[in-house]
């Protein structure tokens, strides 16, 4: 006989298990809705929560917080029965039948993370995060503690629970923190610093075309500045650095001629601009001069007299004080007849004949001589303010006239500055002239930032630097290599002359204009996204598990 084996895989067997019906598939579980998703995510931070809450109590504790709960189960119906691995066991469940009813080809599920966003539990922390944290810093910091503790909150459904919850924090911590550094970069790109920056807005206001890296400052200004010796770019940036300074000369000009109604004229700089800016105030002052009178009073003589005992008691050669007593009774005082007062037309060559004294005392190379120039100044300057209280009918012309006196003492002095090549001067050497020529104790208004003309130089000098580059000391020999280097790498002065060609005038002023141009209303919006960011951090810790899910 065979033995049974053989009968068992005959012809018989095969017949028997052809003719059995083919078994059913177990039908799949259906698929969750957007509604049901978005529900579960709600319950997600309740259900972690009490998870999390009974691994940290004692047993004996969560043993009889069980058999109460199944007790109101069976009671009551009102709780759902716990199964005997608890809470724990029921999360897991509760994860492993979510996922059963999710298609591999859901991706993301964006449901149940609006569902854990909108959660009154983690819209809770987001409201606890601090508010109006000044630094990144900090709101970083609130961010990472409010991500940290919605990640807390989060059902872990496999491994190891303290393992996989330690790392649902650090991910919830490293996301949440992350979130006020995002807002911080918007709100840059919605309002950037130099779109609310006082000193770029000032410049812009006088006509001022500072570069985009002057514009942004810090470390992109240092970067426009060493970017100068490099071959090729460097001289256009140097290029667009003297438009900005030449700007900064042409505001200044203006300053001193908008009182009395002129410009600059085009086409003129350095001494030339100077020259022209004095030959036009003089020209208003002299057209005036025929139709005054001028009386002398208390105060004129008490400012004559205070200038008369400065240059006898200062440290000045006997000779150049003597000089001076000698032109001020020749020139000025002995004009004034027995009335003490003077015409217009007399007034008229007082003025000639001092301008010209002050002009030839300035040019020389005597330090007196000089100094006695600077004191015939003052007494020009006294004799203008009296002018004016002299002649209240043309007090409005006289008083904008010495206003354009006032503004170009500072053109002046600034462009006489040892530096300022032909008459070109920087920023630093404008505000030297705001200090020299603040008369106050202790030069305590430009201390304060209260000095005439200060209100312009500061910004200057604060977004244009101390110094003009000179577009023409670069070294051609390094012009010359960098485009030689075309026959060993193209690229190389290709960019190059890309570089150069980003500042010519119309690039710059896009750029300039990127950068610091911006409506009203965007400020206090980058105001509010930063203050509120730590609010959203709890969403950004969500996201961060649901990314490494």
């Amino acid at each position: 006989m065979k033995p049974w084996e053989e009968y068992q895989s005959g012809p018989w067997d095969e017949y028997a298990t052809a003719a059995m019906p083919a078994p059913r598939p177990e039908p799949a579980p259906a698929q969750m809705s957007f509604g049901e998703r978005v529900k579960m995510g709600i319950v997600d931070p309740i259900q972690g929560g009490t998870q999390l809450l009974t691994k940290m109590l004692p047993d004996s504790v969560v043993n009889a917080g069980n058999i109460a709960n199944n007790w109101l189960a069976d009671k009551t119906g009102l709780v759902a029965r716990l199964p005997e691995g608890g809470v724990d066991q029921q999360t897991r469940e509760r994860e492993a039948a979510y996922n059963e009813q999710r298609s591999p080809e859901d991706g993301f599920d964006w449901a149940r993370l609006l569902g854990n966003v909108v959660s009154p539990v983690n819209m809770a922390f987001g409201a606890a995060a601090p508010a109006r944290v000044a630094s990144l810093g900090g709101r970083m910091a609130a961010g990472a503690g409010a991500g940290a503790a919605a990640a807390a909150m989060a059902p872990v459904g496999s491994g190891d629970f303290m393992a996989e919850k330690a790392q649902q924090i650090g991910t919830g911590a490293a996301f949440g923190g992350a979130v006020p550094a995002i807002a911080s970069g918007v709100g840059r790109v919605i309002s950037p610093r130099a779109s609310v920056n006082a000193d770029v807005l000032a410049l812009k206001g006088e006509g001022i075309r500072p570069t985009v890296g002057q514009t942004l400052g810090g470390v992109f200004n240092k970067a426009e500045e060493k970017a100068i010796s490099l071959p090729i770019v460097g001289d256009s940036i140097a290029a667009a650095r003297q438009r900005a300074a030449a700007d900064l000369n042409k505001a200044v000009a203006n300053r001193a001629l908008n009182p009395i109604g002129a410009t600059v004229p085009e086409g003129v700089a350095g001494r030339e601009l100077v020259e022209a800016v004095q030959t036009r105030l003089s020209d208003a002052y002299n057209a005036l001069l025929p139709k005054l009178t001028v009386k002398a009073d208390q105060q004129f003589a008490a400012e004559v007299s205070q200038l008369r005992g400065m240059v006898a008691n200062g440290s000045i050669d006997p000779k150049a004080a003597q000089a001076f007593k000698r032109i001020l009774q020749n020139d000025v005082l002995g004009k004034f007849k027995g009335q003490n007062a003077l015409t217009g037309q007399t007034m008229k060559a007082v003025e000639s004949d001092l301008g010209q004294r002050i002009a030839q005392l300035g040019a020389s190379t005597d330090a007196d001589a000089r100094l006695v120039g600077d004191a015939l100044k003052e007494v020009q300057s006294a004799l203008r303010s009296l002018v004016e209280r002299s002649n209240p009918r043309y007090a409005g012309e006289l008083k904008a006239i010495n206003t354009g006196w006032a503004n170009f003492k500072r053109l002046e002095k600034a462009a006489g500055y040892v530096g300022a090549e032909e008459g070109a001067f920087s920023a630093a050497q404008l505000q030297g002239a705001v200090r020299a020529l603040d008369r106050s104790k202790d030069k305590a208004k430009f201390a304060r930032g209260q000095a005439y003309m200060q209100d312009l130089s500061d910004p200057a000098k604060n977004v244009l630097g101390s110094k003009v580059p000179n577009s023409g000391t670069a070294d051609r020999l390094l012009n010359f290599g960098a485009l030689g280097s075309a026959f060993f790498d193209p690229t190389i002065p290709a960019s190059l002359i890309a570089g150069s060609g980003m500042y010519s005038s119309p690039i710059q002023s896009l750029l300039r204009g990127a950068v610091s141009s911006r409506p009203q209303a965007a400020q206090p919006i980058a105001s509010m996204l930063n203050r509120t960011s730590p609010m959203f951090a709890p969403a950004g810790g969500l996201l961060g598990l649901e990314i490494f899910e």
